[in-house]
């Protein structure tokens, strides 16, 4: 006979216990998380440069998919300026950087000081493997992102795991969060789900300990969504929880007693005033570099003006744009790549109706209002206005919304989408409201494939051949079957669908990569640590695009490379007038143009290519380099000059370079 109350018994009844859980579902998340970061795999396209140098041999490092060359923010940019850091053993000002660059400000980068508490992301880099480190990087940024979204369900609906699960999974698999997977995009939408559930459990705590508890965290939370530091993705989603925020404190505060209702609120404007203490430190601590990225040519300072937005767009991810690629049918046209032509599948926006009878019938049978729905359904309509309605100055100021470029504000729209649809489901498990009847909820659906449809035809119209079988199936069939599937109450069943299709839509988008050797190991990165190590004081130049970074990202002095804001005085030696300042006074990629013709002596220009680069065109032996000691110079071109001597010739199967030395 089985002995239930032994050992073994309570071990089984605890395993059953939290396998019904809702601990259950983050445990193996996290199990996951481990397994990648110990395996060293991550997601990034950090693979292009292998492609670039070596052509079709094959990458030992790639083990699925294929690199993404339009992801070259993070690849070509985030990846090795982390590597960059790492390099330089992770200050917070990166002395390789022409004058040396504040790195706390517009990069994603790990770096040693107080305010890295606040990206917990790259806390890794200080304590793991580089390789280790980026991997847990990687992953930890998804990891947060389907966690944040699971609590936020589970706050609204204790018992709803497996919906709050599948949601969290298809928020994660989101087209436009895999073709902009960064932490400026991530981060703006699980900080702000975290302060709501934060939020959540505050004002519905009752012991003063554990209510300072959740408004520490909510202090620490709102910090850390300050510190992302990109106003477009970060007003956007404030915006969409923020409705919900008002609407269930309204909530709250007549269903509490008066005497708890202001302690709670207290305790959360604390929270308020204790991150705002230390975002006001860090900004004080950074003010001249602040103020430089200010009054840039480029970013600049934006001013959006309502109006004028793409209605496809709107509707992207529905009508399966996520699938494509824009150059089968020449939809650069219309939108610049894939990044910006990606989307959400925008299920809220198909629930409006639905919305607004459930709160008639609540309305009806209880003469309660449910705010938090009421709120987010008229945030909906009122960004969508935003979108297309011209000369709404005054509500974009207020609202800030003439910080947030149109294509930005779909990251707020689509958050506000999973919200909503927590919020109907919320509804729909209320007692007082009955379950539609199958015949409304089939002529309701049929109407939502209906307005799929139009939109499938109109998008087929516009793009000839643009749209395969494949996408024409899924421009039709997820979003009805979701919506049918939620209006019967199949919650799990719902989240479950909109899963399947968004992890069609986006499964091929990333590589499975190992490691990050492909930059770090190279015949290239370990010259130049090998003439770093001899003379440490000098400084690099090339004129190569694909290896702009590779002089400081292997722990050289460089002046070729991305800055993060401009560099005045380092430019302003060969302008001192200031007569070229709008070409290099911007976040910008920057290389040489060596003059290659001995018989003229250029003198030193910039010129600006596009919004975010511009070109040095200098003498290889000329006073611009000189004064900087720009001792050795990378190129893919033989160079020609008296005064410089052949130091090294690297060979890859696709490419070639050169390292000269300046005598």
């Amino acid at each position: 006979m089985n002995d239930d109350t032994g050992p073994r018994g309570r071990t089984m009844r605890a395993g059953g216990r939290f396998a019904r859980s809702i601990w259950l579902f983050p445990a193996l998340l996290t199990v996951v998380l481990l397994g990648l970061t110990a395996l060293q795999i991550n997601g990034s396209s950090v693979g292009m440069f292998h492609a670039i140098v070596s052509g079709e041999v094959p990458d030992p490092n790639l083990l699925a998919n294929e690199p993404q060359g339009i992801r070259a923010d993070e690849w070509n940019v985030n990846t090795q300026l982390t590597i960059a850091q790492e390099a330089a053993d992770y200050p917070r000002v990166n002395p390789n950087v022409g004058q040396g660059e504040d790195v706390t400000l517009i990069r994603d980068v790990p770096y040693k000081e107080w305010s890295t508490v606040f990206k917990p992301h790259n806390l890794a880099f200080l304590v793991l493997p580089f390789d280790y480190a980026f991997a847990f990087k990687w992953w930890l940024m998804g990891y947060l992102l389907i966690l944040s979204c699971y609590f936020f369900v589970l706050a609204l609906m204790p018992r709803q795991r497996w919906f709050a699960a599948g949601l969290g999974l298809a928020l994660f698999f989101s087209p436009f969060n895999q073709w902009w997977y960064q932490y400026v995009t991530l981060s703006s939408i699980y900080y702000a789900l975290f302060a709501a559930t934060a939020l959540i459990f505050l004002m519905r705590s009752k012991r003063l300990l554990t209510t300072v508890g959740w408004g520490a965290l909510l202090a620490y939370v709102l910090t850390c969504f300050a510190l992302v530091l990109y106003p477009p993705f970060q007003v956007a989603c404030a915006l969409a929880v923020a409705p919900f925020a008002v609407g269930f404190l309204i909530e709250q505060g007549r269903a509490m007693p008066r005497r708890l209702l202001l302690r709670q609120l207290g305790i959360a404007v604390a929270s308020l005033v204790v991150a705002g203490a230390v975002i006001g430190v860090f900004v004080a601590t950074r003010m001249t570099v602040i103020e430089t990225i200010q009054n840039t040519a480029y970013p600049g300072k934006r001013v959006v003006e309502s109006g004028g937005f793409d209605f496809m767009h709107l509707f992207a991810g529905n009508t399966s744009f996520g699938l494509q690629f824009p150059e089968k049918a020449g939809l650069y046209k219309v939108m610049a790549n894939q990044s910006e032509n990606s989307n959400f599948l925008l299920v809220f926006p198909f629930l409006l109706v639905p919305s607004v009878v459930l709160l008639i019938m609540l309305y009806r049978a209880k003469r309660i209002i449910d705010w938090p729905l009421l709120l987010s359904s008229l945030t909906l309509l009122g960004a969508v206005v935003w979108l297309f309605v011209p000369h709404l100055d005054l509500v974009g100021k207020i609202l800030f919304l003439n910080l947030v470029p149109p294509a930005r504000l779909i990251i707020g729209i689509g958050l506000l989408s999973f919200v909503g649809m927590a919020l109907v489901v919320r509804r729909l498990l209320d007692e007082r409201i009955g379950l539609p009847s199958r015949k409304l909820v089939i002529g309701y659906t049929a109407v939502v494939l209906l307005a799929q449809v139009l939109l499938t035809l109109h998008v087929e119209r516009a793009f000839p051949d643009f749209m395969q079988e494949r996408g024409l199936l899924l421009s039709v069939i997820p979003i009805p079957l979701v919506v049918f599937l939620l209006l019967r109450k199949h919650f799990a069943w719902a989240a479950a669908a909109l899963l399947a299709f968004s992890l069609v839509m986006t499964v091929y988008i990333h590589p499975l990569y190992r490691g990050t050797t492909v930059l770090t190991r190279t015949p290239l990165a370990e010259s130049i640590r090998a003439i770093e190590a001899e003379d440490p004081d000098a400084t690099w130049a090339t004129d190569v695009p694909s290896v702009e970074n590779f002089a400081y990202m292997n722990g050289a002095h460089s002046l070729a490379g991305v800055y993060g804001y401009p560099q005045l005085e380092l430019w302003r030696t060969a302008d001192q007038q200031g007569e070229q300042d709008f070409a290099y006074n911007r976040y910008a990629h920057v290389w040489f143009v060596f003059d290659r013709d001995p018989a003229k002596t250029v003198p030193t220009s910039y010129k600006l290519v596009t919004a975010d680069h511009f070109d040095v065109i200098t003498e290889p032996c000329g006073d611009f380099l000189r004064q900087h000691q720009a001792r050795y110079l990378l190129t893919g071109e033989p160079l020609n000059e008296a005064c410089l001597e052949l130091r090294e010739t690297i060979r890859y199967p696709a490419a070639t370079f050169q390292i000269y030395k300046v005598r």
